[in-house]
């Protein structure tokens, strides 16, 4: 479905945000009758905001749990918060032009706590607003039947990065079109670092990315790195539905000679080969670049067990995406992610600093990849 849609025309379509609903989250209860800057003055400006999830065919992917997007919009001044008028009955946001950073969901996280505290309150009080977005199938989004953070299918995991990708590349649209944001980042750690860069790759419009602690795919972390051991392949060769499932996703995508009728030792490594055929969906080196890969920075860490040595993977992607920066962090995944936030804020600020200056020229670099053609509905040009 996805490598389909990155071989055709349509790889840059924007799924337009049907409704948006916003609410003023945590109002200042001491403020009687003042107007609704007034309350929000002492303290961060929090909207939330829920609309239906821009995924295609969403409703037959999700389950009615995730099938509403959700997310915390913290502004940076109150004065981007207008009233509610008798003309316009709804809260609503008026971006002026400024930055706006779209922070993505790490692995398993639920809410918006985590990376509200340590990532966008810090930008707000630096003038830089922030949008954090809930993935499907967590936090407010999770089935009723899902026990944590741990996926009920492995088929769960490429349908939850597709809806990140275009939930996020409609909030894009929506940030400058309807709000009126001007220089939009999408950031994230994790595999929120990997959908943002893919989501920007996938954008019609300029935006920067902040890749922090990600993978160059979903395929190291999942049959080769620490996560692979948190999959319960025996349960998984004996899951034919799901099994099913996946083969019906790779279908006309991979040369599919995978026999479900094996039994024995060898079943394990073809139930991986299928997983990993399947994730091949999401590794960076098929994606194009995006439009400004000059405002691109890239932050691996050096003691990444998770994710794994994938030097080779990242040459690539140095090639394929020329003019993006690719950094070092000396940490761990965990680690990297949990106390090393004040070097995260400070790639995003860099990658804002880029975006708002002109393009740097940048000579292509011819290395494989798969057809671009340019968008029906949008032109990048």
């Amino acid at each position: 479905m996805l490598e389909k849609r990155l071989a055709t025309n349509d790889k840059y379509a924007i799924q337009p945000i049907d409704s948006m609903q916003l609410t003023l989250l945590h109002p200042n209860p001491s403020a009687s009758s003042s107007p609704l800057k007034r309350k929000l003055a002492k303290g961060h400006t929090r909207v939330g905001g829920r609309f239906p999830t821009t995924l295609r065919d969403g409703d037959l992917l999700l389950p009615p749990e995730s099938q509403h997007a959700c997310f915390e919009l913290i502004l940076s001044d109150p004065a981007m918060l207008m009233d509610a008028t008798s003309q316009f009955p709804r809260v609503r946001v008026r971006g002026r032009g400024e930055a706006l950073v779209v922070l993505l969901p790490g692995t398993g996280e639920h809410g918006c706590t985590h990376r509200r505290r340590a990532i966008a309150e810090p930008l707000a009080r630096a003038g830089v607003s922030t949008l954090v977005l809930e993935g499907a199938f967590y936090g407010q989004r999770k089935p009723t039947t899902q026990k944590g953070s741990k996926l009920r299918r492995v088929s769960d995991l490429p349908i939850l990065g597709m809806a990140t990708i275009e939930e996020t590349k409609s909030l894009l649209w929506w940030a400058k079109q309807e709000w009126g944001f001007e220089h939009v980042v999408v950031a994230g750690g994790s595999m929120g670092g990997l959908h943002a860069a893919m989501a920007a790759s996938l954008s019609p419009m300029d935006v920067g990315v902040a890749s922090w602690i990600a993978p160059p795919s979903a395929i190291p972390p999942f049959t080769r790195g620490l996560l692979s051991q948190s999959c319960n392949w025996t349960s998984l060769q004996r899951d034919r539905d799901d099994l099913a499932l996946i083969d019906i996703l790779l279908a006309n995508h991979t040369n599919n000679q995978f026999d479900s009728s094996d039994t024995g030792p060898s079943q394990q490594h073809d139930v991986k080969a299928r997983l990993a055929a399947f994730l091949a969906l999401t590794n960076l080196e098929n994606f194009p670049p995006p439009r400004r890969p000059d405002a691109v920075i890239f932050a691996h860490a050096t003691e990444d067990q998770y994710v794994g040595a994938n030097a080779q993977q990242w040459e690539m992607l140095r090639r394929r995406w020329h003019g993006a920066q690719f950094q070092h962090v000396k940490a761990g995944h965990v680690s990297g992610i949990l106390f090393e936030t004040q070097a995260f804020l400070a790639t995003i600020n860099d990658v804002l600093k880029q975006l708002k200056q002109p393009p740097i020229a940048i000579a292509p670099t011819i290395v494989p990849a798969v057809a671009t053609t340019p968008p029906v509905a949008m032109d990048r040009t």
